[in-house]
This record gives C-alpha cells, sequence and structure tokens, in this order.
C-alpha cells in the first residue's frame, strides 16, 4: 500500500490516523513502538503548548480584573509568546546548585513534576477509541500519579538544604494533602454512577451528563483541582507575596520555571 496524502488528512481529521499507519506498514512490532513513541509526543507537545495558552489567558484575565493591560509586548498586541519569551529566559539563566545540596533531590523533584504532569494525559480519552492506555483503574492511578507533585515538593526543600525551603514544602504538602480528600469524595460519585474506575467506561456511562446529575459534587471537585494546581487564589504554596518564596526559593532558571 503506498501513501496517499488526502488518505492520511482524512485519517488525521478522523482520528483513526493509527489505523491508517498499520494498514500501511503491517503489523510488525516496530510499527506498534513507533506509534507509541509518536503518540506520546503528540501528547506532550499538546500538553506543553495547552499550558503556554492557559498562562498567557491567566496572567490576561488577571490583568483584566486588576484594570491592568497584561501582556502586550512579545507577539503582537496582546502578547500571544509573551510566554514562550518568559521560557527563553529561564533557559539561559545560569544553572546553580546551593553548595550542601542533595544534588539527586534537588535535580530529580522538578524531573518529576512535570512527568506526573504529563502522565496523567495517558488516561484521559480524547475520542472514542483515541486514549493512551486504558486502565481498569483509572481513577486510582489519576490519584496516584497526582499525589507524587505532593512528593515532589517535599523533595525539593529538603533537597535544597534551606530551612525556609523545607517550611515551604511543609506547608505546601498541608494544603495540597488538604484538598486532595475532598477531590477523592468527590471522584467516588461518578465511580458508583458508572461503577468502573476505567475513564473510558465513565465517560460512556454519561448520556446524561453526571455535571447536570451531581453539580454539586462537580463544583468540589473543580475548586478542589483549582487548590491542586497551586494557581491564583490557591498560590499560598508558591508565597510570591513573601521574601522568601517557599519551596523553590534555591531554584532558578529552567528548574524555578
Amino acid at each position: 500500500m503506498s501513501f496517499n496524502l488526502n488518505e492520511f488528512l482524512k485519517s488525521l481529521v478522523s482520528l483513526t490516523v493509527s489505523d491508517y499507519l498499520r494498514q500501511l506498514w503491517g503489523d510488525q512490532l516496530w510499527v506498534g513502538l513507533v506509534l507509541d513513541i509518536l503518540g506520546v509526543v503528540i501528547i506532550s507537545t499538546f500538553c506543553l503548548l495547552i499550558v503556554i495558552f492557559l498562562i498567557w489567558l491567566e496572567r490576561k484575565v488577571i490583568a483584566r480584573i486588576q484594570q491592568r493591560i497584561g501582556p502586550n509586548r512579545v507577539g503582537g498586541r496582546y502578547g500571544l509568546l509573551q510566554t514562550v519569551a518568559d521560557v527563553i529566559k529561564l533557559l539561559i539563566k545560569e544553572d546553580i546548585t546551593p553548595m550542601g545540596a542533595d544534588r539527586v533531590a534537588y535535580w530529580l523533584a522538578p524531573f518529576l513534576i512535570v512527568m506526573a504532569a504529563l502522565i496523567v494525559w495517558a488516561i484521559m480519552p480524547f475520542a472514542p477509541g483515541v486514549i493512551g492506555v486504558d486502565l481498569n483503574i483509572g481513577v486510582f492511578f489519576f490519584l496516584a500519579i497526582s499525589s507524587v507533585s505532593v512528593v515532589s515538593l517535599l523533595l525539593a526543600g529538603w533537597g535544597s538544604n534551606n530551612k525556609y525551603a523545607l517550611l515551604g514544602a511543609f506547608r505546601s504538602v498541608a494544603q495540597l494533602v488538604s484538598y486532595e480528600v475532598p477531590m477523592i469524595l468527590a471522584l467516588l460519585v461518578p465511580i458508583l454512577l458508572a461503577r468502573s474506575m476505567s475513564t473510558v467506561s465513565i465517560v460512556a456511562a454519561q448520556t446524561v451528563p453526571f455535571l447536570l446529575v451531581v453539580p454539586l459534587a462537580a463544583l468540589i471537585f473543580f475548586i478542589s483541582s483549582l487548590a491542586e494546581t497551586g494557581r491564583t487564589p490557591f498560590d499560598l504554596l508558591e508565597a510570591e507575596s513573601e521574601i522568601v518564596a517557599g519551596f523553590h526559593v534555591e531554584y532558578g532558571g529552567m528548574k524555578f520555571g
């Protein structure tokens, strides 16, 4: 079977690229490996692009609330490339490891936080048949991976060898753990309604959206999720209003970002 651009574009629109490429290349082992790697790259890129857009949107909304203009220099009138410029700025800054720091913990903590944020997307169904892996304990996997960020914050505070960073890490862990309890209780509702912990089964069971059936649980989950992200107004763990900023006080460059 020869490559056909029109057929490939149709499969891209209909989200059946995997089936098309398997027909083109066959069912060899290397084909599945290539498709898995391709899926990971696409989902990771999508997540990073979404983060860039949401940070820009958050800054514009907060600026509007505070009667400011917000990002308006880089990327035209609306500052669309401001977040990209900030990332480049962090990348070119000097990377310094504090004296006396636990190098393994200090370097591992930022990596674990980023990996946990990306791995969660593996169980998110984007469309029928479009999912990284359909686990029968998908919701439990989501909660388990989310807790990795809590451990990573404590690891960052401990590895920095700074008492203020450690105190900030303790504060962050206390806040995040306290918000995980209502999140877990809220997630029990769709699990009971769908009688499954698989994210695919939960989506398939929503002939009527669970948001309309149990709006209170949806609201609790939404607020708890915002608190887990640590963004405004739940940004106590970053402590930007303080002189000593919290668990990341010893971090600089891209590890700080």
